[in-house]
């Protein structure tokens, strides 16, 4: 890994953070993408505890945000022209139905819009030669998830019902962009880190659902144990464009509506539609 280049959202803490640490460790350039840049620093000033020598850089990029994402994609264009990696990994859970700063249900504008926008965003940086490749954090609860284009707003809101959709699809822009990739040999892939002790779903400002978070985390894995997925999937040549990894980088079959093509290729031009009547393209 020593000096690829490799972005991960959400590495402030949790499973990003824990791959960052250890891709870091291996030699790998890492810049972590934030939306808090304090919390940020905390990290990466953590693992410079433990490894020193790490290559760590913190930049600011609010998912929830276009704009910030786009300003994050310029300046990292301007400043590295190449990418190995990109890891998705930030994820939100909400209790309540909320909005992006652009008006997207909060689940799916973090989860899923920010992510499509900041991989088109990059894809120029990516180069088939170096096995660069595309690794987005998704969900078993993927299998429960739905894409209604007459609700994208979820106005008949669920917590799981909002979070399963956004996790659909992370694997559905998986399988679309491994489509579209096919002739670059860059690789897309998705994971699912399985059942894991991060702070997905607690509030920091108010710390809503940490007590609930307490109770499960003897039935959770660590974080550095949900995060070897994605460090063996940065880190393999043995990928398979498309794929869908579960823990110990296995490969899984995708449930019948993750393979509809055609819904795929739906969310794209639907994804692609909303940014840019919102002012933004690649």
């Amino acid at each position: 890994m020593q000096g690829k280049k490799i972005i991960i959202t959400g590495a402030s803490g949790g499973i990003g953070k824990e791959t960052a640490e250890v891709l870091a460790a291996r030699g790998a350039h890492v810049t972590i993408a934030s939306r808090n840049v304090r919390r940020g620093e905390d990290a990466k000033a953590d693992i410079l505890t433990r490894i020193p020598y790490a290559q760590l850089d913190v930049k600011h990029c609010d998912l929830a945000s276009l704009a910030s994402v786009h300003s994050f994609a310029e300046t990292y264009r301007e400043k590295h022209g190449h990418l190995y990696a990109l890891i998705n990994n930030a994820g939100i859970v909400t209790v309540k139905r909320e909005y992006t700063e652009d008006g997207f249900e909060k689940m799916l504008g973090v989860n899923h819009i920010g992510h499509f926008y900041l991989t088109t965003k990059l894809l120029p940086l990516l180069n088939g030669k170096d096995n660069a490749r595309i690794i987005t954090l998704s969900s078993g609860a993927y299998k429960w998830g739905t894409i209604d284009f007459s609700d994208p707003h979820l106005e008949t809101f669920g917590i799981w019902k909002g979070y399963a959709r956004s996790k659909l699809a992370n694997v559905l822009f998986t399988i679309e962009l491994a489509r579209r990739l096919k002739t670059s040999f860059v690789n897309a892939v998705s994971v699912h880190p399985g059942a894991a002790s991060t702070q997905i779903g607690v509030n920091r400002d108010t710390g809503f659902g940490q007590k609930i978070h307490d109770v499960l985390r003897p039935f959770l894995k660590t974080a550095r144990e949900g995060a070897q997925t994605s460090i063996y999937l940065a880190s393999t040549r043995e990928l398979v464009n498309g794929g869908y990894y579960y823990e110990g980088g296995r490969r899984q079959v995708l449930k019948r509506k993750a393979l509809d093509d055609e819904l795929a290729k739906d969310l794209w031009a639907w994804s692609e539609m909303e940014i840019e009547r919102r002012g933004f393209n690649g």
